[in-house]
């Protein structure tokens, strides 16, 4: 038995059906040679079994405590069936790009069925070239972007041959299932007074950060910056409906360290100007522009180097976006001055984060705030404060290429999560030398995401080629003739043509968007 921190068992109390509170990703797989769909999936199947227990969501699912007084916990689900978990979709022909987007989208406008672990690997066939697609989806209450990926590292291989791991404990599914009530209501008792006892220890940070944030206010060098000067209304800050749009796109990763290198900005500093320069692009031809900045809420993960515990430990930051600046160098610029001073805020607040607040009754508290907030809009009034337009993150994926049972993973799109008020969710995440992103809407509020998807490339192209106007001539040349061309490749393609235990009881700390930084 383990229990959810706060912040993990937050996205179960925010979830209803029009605002699922899982996470995906995509992955293109080219089958082994002579393979098949059908021979595939069982021998998937067989992978899955065989690594079962190196994975604790696998095989966890939930037990809520009685009277929800406290949050819920995950045991083990004594009668698993692999079959419930791989499943099988056909993609409508002809099986491109848009297609493969559109089934996505169906898909992942669907709560998860809580009776059983909180993750599905939909193999998506009818794909052209032969080839099939993972959606792979797991609740965000089981994990966030890093350990995601230390999961999926997890489960596949660096090589075509898959690798021998260490077979499961005897007796794994055997003793360890549903727990007693009187048990969940000791352990939600001695739960909150561990959490009281953590607060009281903390009482010097709590003064040493309340010291930082003033001076960070009185300090003109520093500030509060985007965290406090809120975010202009759009089309894009709306209640969310279950039906969602999806569309994926691919950057060359040595070219947009280039920019970084030529601006003295990080990987993550460049892609989110790209994705203000396609936010004001997006909303110029709907006349809706706002005159002030539209403003990106950032995952920032709170890890410690190594960690890789499957659990939430992020923090959000506030980065001006800067789409009121026509001039693309000079959005990069001022981002990324926006985005130093949220990390610097961030670094002031975090030795008094706390993601494992135990109260009585908040599950009760927490999910009947979110019902009535959803049942009244309380998201579309005008005078609701806005503290983000939309959710941008940046997840530090593999740089070696991955197997599964012997079919060569190609692609790495995330898939995310559109919130009531950020109705629009834009991911990155990097595999080998590309970044992969996708856009993840609600279809009310971005009926047409391979609209900004294409806004995203054009923004690329010219800051891109802004640069290299200004860049010295050596440093032009060798990105003219090298990585150059694998952008507007990019640009052109389509996405269909011994291990160790991740668990609970290791400790973590990472960022889902200053990792890749």
């Amino acid at each position: 038995m383990h229990k959810l921190a706060a912040l993990d068992a937050a996205f179960l109390y925010n979830e209803t059906d029009r605002s699922p509170q899982h996470v995906a990703s995509v992955q293109v797989i080219e089958l082994p040679e002579g393979g098949n769909e059908t021979r595939f999936i069982a021998d998937l199947k067989q992978l899955a079994m065989s690594r079962i227990h190196l994975i604790p969501y696998f095989t966890n699912k939930l037990q809520f405590v009685p009277f929800n007084l406290d949050h819920p916990v995950w045991v083990r689900d004594d009668k698993f069936d692999i079959d419930r978990h791989i499943l099988r979709v056909e993609v409508d022909a002809p099986g491109g790009r848009q297609e493969m987007e559109a089934k996505i989208a169906e898909l992942h406008g669907q709560t998860m069925d809580r009776s059983k672990p909180l993750w599905e690997l939909w193999v998506l066939t009818g794909l052209q070239g032969g080839r099939v697609a993972f959606y792979n989806r797991s609740h965000h209450s089981a994990l966030d972007g890093v350990s995601g990926q230390a999961a999926m590292a997890a489960f596949m291989d660096n090589t075509p041959e898959p690798q021998t791991v260490e077979p499961a404990p005897e007796g794994f599914f055997r003793g360890a299932g549903p727990r007693a009530a009187g048990e969940l209501m000791a352990s939600a008792f001695e739960n909150f007074m561990k959490s009281q006892i953590r607060q009281a220890s903390k009482a010097l940070s709590h003064l040493d950060t309340t010291t930082r944030l003033l001076q960070r206010t009185i300090d003109p060098s520093k500030g509060l910056g985007a965290a406090t000067e809120g975010a202009p209304r759009t089309r894009f800050n709306q209640s969310v409906h279950a039906t969602r749009s999806y569309a994926t796109g691919e950057l060359p990763l040595g070219e947009v360290k280039a920019i970084g290198k030529v601006t003295g900005t990080t990987v993550n500093d460049v892609f989110l100007a790209i994705c203000g320069g396609a936010l004001r692009r997006y909303l110029s031809r709907l006349n809706e522009l706002p005159e002030r900045p539209m403003v990106a809420g950032c995952p920032v993960s709170l890890r410690k180097p190594g960690d890789t515990a499957l659990n939430n430990q992020v923090a959000m930051m506030m980065v001006a976006c800067a789409t009121d600046e026509p001039d693309p160098i000079k959005r990069l610029l001022k981002t990324a001055r926006s985005s130093a001073q949220a990390k610097g805020l961030i670094a002031d607040v975090s030795g008094s984060y706390d993601a494992d607040i135990s109260l009585p009754g908040l599950p009760a508290l927490m999910t009947g705030a979110l019902r009535m907030a959803e049942s009244a809009s309380i998201a579309d009034l005008s005078a609701t404060p806005l503290p983000c337009n939309l959710v941008v993150s940046n997840v530090p994926g593999p740089r070696e290429t991955l197997y599964a049972v012997g079919g060569r993973m190609l692609t790495h799109y995330p898939v995310s999560i559109p919130a009531h008020s950020q109705a629009v969710n834009i991911t990155v995440q990097s595999y080998t030398d590309q970044m992969y992103f996708s856009i993840t809407g609600c279809a009310a509020a971005l009926p047409d995401a391979d609209k900004l998807r294409d806004d995203m490339l054009a923004a690329f192209v010219e800051l891109k080629d802004r640069l290299l106007e200004t860049a010295p001539a050596r440093l032009q040349a060798r990105q003219r003739s090298g990585v150059s061309q694998k952008a507007s490749a990019a640009q052109r393609a389509s996405a269909p043509a011994g291990r160790k235990k991740l668990g609970h009881e290791e400790a973590a700390s990472t960022s889902d968007s200053s990792r890749a930084a």
